[in-house]
C-alpha cells in the first residue's frame, strides 16, 4: 500500500529540481532508501555478541524492533522495485551487496544479510527473473544453494533460503496462495456449497429431520428414518447432515444409537457415520459439474424410494414392523395403542424455515402460490411407487431494495473528473499540428504549457505523439523531435514519463510496419535526435532493445548520431553509455565476427578498434607459433594505450587457449566428454608454459586484467560445452605457473557480472579447488599476522 502511495506521489507531486534530472520526490525517496539500506547493519551491530538469555525484556524488544525495521525496509524497497519506482539495476546491486562475502568474515555473520536477501527475493524476485537477467539470477541462486547447505548458518536462515529456492522452482507461485488460513466454519462450508452448486443446506435443527444437499424429495423424511442399506451417501451429504454429535449439555439432544441402531431422534446410526466421507477436493467445489450433481441426486432419490418399498422388515424390531405396516396402509400415526415415531402433520419440526444466511443467488424460482402454502407442512405423503415426486418448495425472502443515486449527482461527479484520456490526446495532437503548420517553437511550448496535462497522461501523450510523427516526412519528424526536446528542457515532460512513452512505442512498433514500411528508420531518426540533444540516454534506449528486439533499430540510431554529430561525439556517447553491443544482436548473430561485419557495413567500426584484433592475432599465431614472434607482432601493430584494454586481453587469452587446446586436449579425434590421458595434459601444460612470458608481459600486477583473462577462459570452455576436467586443469596450471594470482581467482568467484555466459556451471566445476585456495590464503595471512 505504501509503495502504491509512493507511485502516485512520484507521478503527481510537484517538482522543485532542474528539469534535466529526476523529480524531487523520486530523488528524495531513492536517497532515503539508499541510506536505510546502507545503515541496515548499524541497528544490529549494537546487539552483536549479546546472548538472548542475558538481555532484559526491554533490550530484547528493542533488538526485535530493529530487526523488524530492517527486514521491513527491504520489503518496501522490493515493492518499490515491483512498481518500477526503483530501477532493476539498483535492486541487483542491493542483492549483490547482500550476497557479498567479505574476507575474514565468518559465514554465520551473514545471517542478517541473508534474511534481508530472502525478503527482497520473495517480494520482487519474480520481477527480476527475466530472460535477459537469467545468468545473473542463476549466479544468485547458485550462491544461495551453497549457503543453504552450510552448517554454520542457523537452521532458520537455511530454511528461509530453501523456501526462496523452492519459490523460484515453482515459477514464483507461493505454495499456499489459494488456501484458507485455519479451519473453515460450517457456515462457510454451506455458503460455498450454495455458491458453487446452486443448492443450500440449512443448519441442523433439533426439531426437524436433516436435509440432504440436493433437491428435497417427498420421501426425504422416510429416507431419513430408514436410510438405504450400507449407508451410501454422497460426500456433500456427510458434510451437511444435521444428525452429528455437537457435544453434551443443556439443549443438546443425544445422538447415541440404541441397541437397534437408532438414536433418540429416530435417525439411523449410519446417518452421522463417517463411512461415506470423502476429501474436500472430491466434494463440491468451483469445478463441480452441476448437471452431473443433479443427475446423481435424482438417481439417489429413486433408489431411496425403491429401497423404502422393498425394505427388509425382518431386521427391524417388532414394534417398528407394526408401525411400518400401519403407516403404509392408513398413513396414520398410531394403531392399537402403539405410538408412531413419525411426527404429526401439524408438527412445527416439518415447517420450512427461511435460512437467514441463504445467498440470494441460491434461492430457486418460487411458484406463485408460495404464500398460500407457507403454513403447510412438508411432511411426505404416501404415494404410489411409480408416481413422480413433487418438486420441493423453497421459501423466498422479499427482495432487497437498493436506492439508486441521483442521476444529476452522477452527472455532476463525472463532470468534475475533467477531460477524458481521449480528450487530452486530442488536445496535445492539436498543439503539434499547429506547430508543424506555423513552425513557431516558443508559441507551441506556451500552448502546451497552458494545457496543464496531468502527469499520469504524459506517457500516453508521448506515445501518441511519436506514433503521429512516424507517419510524417523527415523534416516534420525532426521538428516534432525538437518540440519534444524543448518540452523536456522546460520541465513540461518528466524524463521518466518520456522514457515510458518511448517504451510504449517500441512495444507496438511491429504493428506499424504495414502503415509505415520504414518505421524503424523513422524511429531511429527521432531517437538519434533525442539522444544527441541529451533528452534521452543511450543506455535507456538500449534497454528495451536487448536480445535483438527490433533489430537493427539500435544500429540505425547509432548511424543517425554519426550523421548528426560525427565520430568524436558518437564515440564519447557510446563509451559513456557502457552498452554491450553483443547483447543487442539476435542470438544467432551474437558473435564478435558477425558484429565486426555489421559495424563495417554501417561505417561504425571506429566504435570497436579492437574488434578485429582477435582474428588478426589468430592469423599471426598460426603463421608462426612462437612466443617471440607473437609478442613482436603485438608491439608493432597495436598502440600502447590498448595493451591494458580488457578487449585486447580477452582476445589474447582466447587465441592462446584455442591454439594450445587444438594442439593437445581438443585435437581432432579427442573426446571432450572424457578426461584426456596424462601424456596429453602434460603436453598442454608445456605449451602454456611456453607462452607464459607473453601472458605475464601484459597481466603482471594488473589484477583486473587477470580477472578478464579468467573470464575469457570461462567463455571458451562454455562455447565448447565445458570439456571434462578442462577448466579445473587450466585453473591449476595458471596458478602453478604464476600467470594468474590467487586474488584474481577469488575476485572472479565473488564477481556477479552477467556479461560472460556460463558462470554458474563454471563455479560448480572449480568450487572445491577455490575453497581450498581461499583457506590456504587465510592460513598464510594468519601466519603473517602471528609473526
Amino acid at each position: 500500500m505504501y509503495a502504491q502511495l509512493c507511485k502516485r506521489l512520484s507521478e503527481e507531486a510537484p517538482n522543485f529540481d532542474p528539469p534535466d534530472g529526476p523529480c524531487t520526490y523520486n530523488r528524495l525517496l531513492l536517497s532515503k532508501c539508499q541510506d536505510e539500506f546502507e545503515r541496515r547493519r548499524r541497528a544490529s551491530e549494537a546487539w552483536d555478541g549479546a546472548d538472548g538469555a542475558t538481555l532484559t525484556p526491554e533490550q530484547y524488544e528493542e533488538r526485535a524492533a530493529a530487526k523488524r525495521k530492517m527486514v521491513g525496509n527491504l520489503r518496501f524497497i522490493g515493492e518499490l522495485g515491483k512498481l518500477e519506482i526503483i530501477h532493476e539495476s539498483i535492486l541487483h546491486r542491493c542483492i549483490q551487496q547482500l550476497l557479498e562475502k567479505r574476507r575474514r568474515r565468518p559465514v554465520v555473520d551473514l545471517a542478517e544479510d541473508l534474511e534481508c536477501l530472502c525478503q527482497i527475493m520473495k517480494t520482487c524476485g519474480k520481477v527480476l527473473d527475466k530472460p535477459k537477467a537469467k545468468p545473473l539470477m542463476d549466479q544468485y541462486f547458485e550462491r544461495m544453494y551453497q549457503l543453504s547447505s552450510s552448517v554454520e548458518l542457523l537452521a532458520r536462515i537455511r530454511f528461509m533460503l530453501q523456501d526462496v529456492l523452492d519459490l523460484r522452482a515453482a515459477n514464483w507461485v507461493p505454495r499456499k496462495v489459494a488456501q484458507v488460513d485455519g479451519p473453515r466454519t460450517i457456515r462457510q462450508v454451506r455458503e460455498e456449497a450454495a455458491h458453487d452448486l446452486g443448492v443450500y443446506i440449512p443448519p441442523p435443527s433439533s426439531h426437524g429431520p436433516p436435509r440432504s444437499s440436493g433437491p428435497m424429495s417427498p420421501l426425504a423424511g422416510v429416507s431419513s428414518f430408514f436410510p438405504p442399506p450400507g449407508g451410501n451417501r454422497t460426500g456433500m451429504e456427510d458434510v451437511f447432515m444435521g444428525a452429528v454429535t455437537l457435544g453434551t449439555g443443556p439443549g443438546v439432544i443425544s445422538s447415541q444409537p440404541d441397541k437397534y441402531g437408532y438414536d433418540s431422534n429416530g435417525y439411523g446410526s449410519n446417518v452421522s457415520g463417517g463411512g461415506g466421507y470423502r476429501p474436500r477436493q472430491q466434494q463440491g467445489n468451483k469445478h463441480f459439474n452441476n448437471q452431473n450433481f443433479s443427475r446423481q441426486q435424482q438417481n439417489n432419490q429413486y433408489n431411496q424410494q425403491q429401497n423404502y418399498n422393498n425394505i427388509a422388515t425382518k431386521d427391524l424390531p417388532p414394534r417398528f414392523k407394526k408401525i411400518l405396516s400401519v403407516s403404509n396402509t392408513s398413513g396414520s400415526g398410531s394403531s392399537d395403542g402403539e405410538v408412531s415415531l413419525r411426527p404429526a402433520p401439524s408438527s412445527m419440526m416439518l415447517k420450512p424455515k427461511t435460512p437467514g444466511i441463504l445467498p440470494q443467488s441460491a434461492l430457486g424460482t418460487q411458484q406463485s402460490n408460495d404464500h398460500h402454502h407457507s403454513n403447510l407442512p412438508l411432511a411426505p405423503q404416501a404415494q404410489a411407487p411409480n408416481q413422480k415426486p413433487n418438486p420441493p418448495h423453497l421459501h423466498k425472502d422479499p427482495p432487497i431494495l437498493i436506492k439508486q443515486a441521483s442521476t444529476d449527482k452522477a452527472r455532476d461527479k463525472k463532470k468534475d473528473r475533467g477531460p477524458s484520456r481521449e480528450e487530452w490526446l486530442r488536445r496535445v495532437k492539436n498543439v503539434y499540428e499547429e506547430f508543424l503548420k506555423e513552425q513557431n517553437l516558443d508559441e507551441a511550448v506556451e500552448n502546451y504549457r497552458c494545457l496543464k496535462v496531468p502527469e499520469r497522461f504524459t506517457a500516453e501523450t508521448v506515445h501518441a505523439t511519436i506514433n503521429y510523427l512516424l507517419t510524417l516526412e523527415e523534416s516534420n519528424r525532426e521538428l516534432g523531435a525538437q518540440l519534444i526536446e524543448r518540452l523536456r528542457s522546460e520541465g513540461l515532460i518528466n524524463v521518466d514519463r518520456l522514457f515510458d512513452g518511448v517504451k510504449l512505442v517500441l512495444g507496438r512498433l511491429d504493428d506499424l510496419v504495414t502503415d509505415v514500411p520504414r518505421v524503424k528508420s523513422h524511429m531511429a531518426g527521432i531517437l538519434g535526435y533525442l539522444v544527441g540533444s541529451g533528452t534521452l540516454a543511450l543506455a535507456d534506449v538500449a534497454e528495451p532493445l536487448e536480445g535483438g528486439q527490433h533489430f537493427p533499430l539500435f544500429l540505425l540510431t547509432l548511424q543517425t548520431l554519426h550523421k548528426l554529430h560525427g565520430k568524436m561525439k558518437l564515440t564519447q556517447i557510446f563509451n559513456d553509455s557502457k552498452v554491450n553491443l553483443l547483447n543487442l544482436l539476435p542470438e544467432s548473430d551474437r558473435t564478435k565476427e558477425k558484429l565486426a561485419d555489421l559495424l563495417e557495413d554501417r561505417d561504425l567500426s571506429f566504435l570497436f578498434p579492437l574488434l578485429r584484433i582477435q582474428s588478426d592475432l589468430w592469423r599471426a599465431l598460426v603463421s608462426d607459433p612462437t612466443p617471440h614472434t607473437l609478442y613482436k607482432y603485438i608491439k608493432d601493430t597495436l598502440d600502447v594505450e590498448h595493451h591494458t584494454a580488457p578487449g585486447f586481453i580477452n582476445a589474447l587469452m582466447t587465441v592462446l587457449v584455442k591454439y594450445i587446446t587444438q594442439e593437445t586436449t581438443l585435437a581432432s579425434g579427442c573426446d571432450p566428454t572424457v578426461i584426456p590421458e596424462k601424456l596429453v595434459t602434460e603436453q598442454e601444460q608445456e605449451l602454456l608454459a611456453k607462452f607464459k612470458p607473453v601472458l605475464q608481459a601484459f597481466l603482471h600486477d594488473h589484477l583486473q586484467l587477470q580477472v578478464t583473462a579468467v573470464y575469457a577462459l570461462q567463455v571458451f570452455t562454455y562455447t565448447h560445452n565445458f570439456p571434462k576436467g578442462m577448466l579445473l586443469r587450466w585453473f591449476v596450471n595458471l596458478y602453478d605457473l604464476e600467470i594468474i594470482e590467487e586474488d584474481a581467482f577469488l575476485t572472479w568467484k565473488e564477481d556477479l557480472s552477467q556479461d560472460y555466459p556460463g558462470k554458474g556451471k563454471a563455479l560448480f566445476q572449480v568450487n572445491q579447488w577455490l575453497t581450498w585456495l581461499q583457506e590456504t590464503e587465510e592460513d598464510d595471512e594468519e601466519e603473517e599476522d602471528a609473526q
